[in-house]
C-alpha cells in the first residue's frame, strides 16, 4: 500500500491535468446532499453516484449494523469539484462504483458502437476513472456494481460488448410484466475465493437482480473472473494481486437489490466493510 506522500504526488498531477484541460467538461460544485460532516469515529465511504432510493446506503448500513462497524459517512463523488474529491479521498476508507448509464465506447476503443448504447454521461466516466486512479494509488477497498464492474474493466484496458443480445446473450435486462427494471437470473461461483469471514465456494449460486444490456468482452489484465451466468457471461471479477489492494471486486448484477443473506449479495457488502474495518 502506498503512503500519504505518494497520494499527495498523485493529487498534484491530477490537479495539474485539470488546469491544463480547463477547456473541457465544466467542474460541478457540491450540493447539500454530497456528504455528512466528518466525525472522529465515522468511516467515509465514497459512492460514485447517489440515487433517491438510497439502496446502496441502506444496504451497507444494514450490513454494517450487523457487523457492529463504525458509523458510516457516505459521500457522493459525482458533482464534487476535484479539490473536494481529493480531500474526501484523503479520509476515505472505501469506494463503491454504483450502477447507471453506459460508458462511452471511445473509452475502450470502439467509438463507432455509440449507436448501440443507451444514455451516456461522459462527466460520470471522468469521475469514476479518477476514483479508480485513487483506488489503485491508495489501496482503497472498492466494490463495483453493474456499471461499476464495467468501469473497472475499461479502466484496466478491457473491452465491453456494447449490446448483449447482438452477441447471443439474452435475459440480462427486461424483467417481467409490470416490472421491466429488474431481471432475475442465476449466477454461479466458478473460481473459489475468500476475504475475511466471507467465503465464495465453487458451485455457490443464487438468483440475482440485474438490469444491463452491456457486459465484459475482453477481460482487463490483472483481473480474475470468479462468477458467471449460465450463458457464460462474466458476472464477477476481482483483482488477483491483493498485496496492495486487498478488496477490489466487481459484479455485473445488483447485490444491493438481490435477495438478502447470500454470499453473492450480502457477502459482497460484508467483505467490503471488513476491508474497510481493516484500514482503521
Amino acid at each position: 500500500m502506498r503512503g500519504p506522500a505518494s497520494f499527495i504526488a498523485w493529487a498534484s498531477v491530477v490537479l495539474a491535468l485539470l488546469a491544463f484541460h480547463s477547456c473541457g467538461s465544466p467542474v460541478r460544485t457540491p450540493t447539500p446532499e454530497l456528504g455528512e460532516p466528518l466525525k472522529h469515529d465515522s468511516a467515509t465511504v465514497i459512492l460514485s453516484k447517489y440515487y433517491s432510493s438510497r439502496n446502496y446506503r441502506n444496504w451497507l448500513g444494514r450490513l454494517n449494523d450487523s457487523l457492529d462497524g463504525p458509523p458510516l459517512r457516505f459521500v457522493q463523488a459525482y458533482g464534487l469539484d476535484l479539490p473536494s474529491l481529493i480531500e474526501e479521498l484523503s479520509v476515505a476508507k472505501a469506494v463503491v462504483l454504483t450502477g447507471g448509464e453506459d460508458i462511452h465506447p471511445s473509452r475502450y476503443g470502439q467509438a463507432a458502437d455509440t449507436l448501440r448504447c443507451g444514455r451516456i454521461d461522459e462527466e460520470r466516466d471522468r469521475v469514476e476513472h479518477e476514483l479508480l486512479d485513487a483506488v489503485y494509488e491508495l489501496g482503497l477497498p472498492c466494490l463495483g456494481v453493474c456499471r461499476g464492474l464495467q468501469v473497472m474493466n475499461v479502466h484496466g484496458g478491457g473491452t465491453l460488448r456494447p449490446h448483449l443480445p447482438d452477441d447471443g446473450f439474452e435475459g440480462h435486462r427486461g424483467g417481467s410484466h409490470g416490472n421491466t427494471r429488474d431481471t432475475a437470473h442465476l449466477v454461479e461461483v466458478q473460481i473459489p475465493w475468500s476475504f475475511g469471514n466471507q467465503v465464495w465456494s465453487r458451485g455457490d449460486s443464487a438468483t440475482v437482480i440485474s438490469h444491463h444490456h452491456q457486459g465484459i468482452g475482453e477481460l482487463a489484465l490483472g483481473f480474475e473472473p470468479w462468477a458467471a451466468s449460465p450463458d457464460g457471461l462474466i458476472e464477477g471479477i476481482r483483482w488477483a494481486d491483493t498485496t496492495d489492494i486487498a478488496y477490489l471486486v466487481g459484479v455485473q448484477y445488483h447485490p444491493e437489490r438481490s435477495r438478502a443473506g447470500s454470499v453473492l449479495s450480502d457477502g459482497l457488502g460484508a467483505g467490503l466493510l471488513e476491508a474497510l474495518a481493516a484500514r482503521r
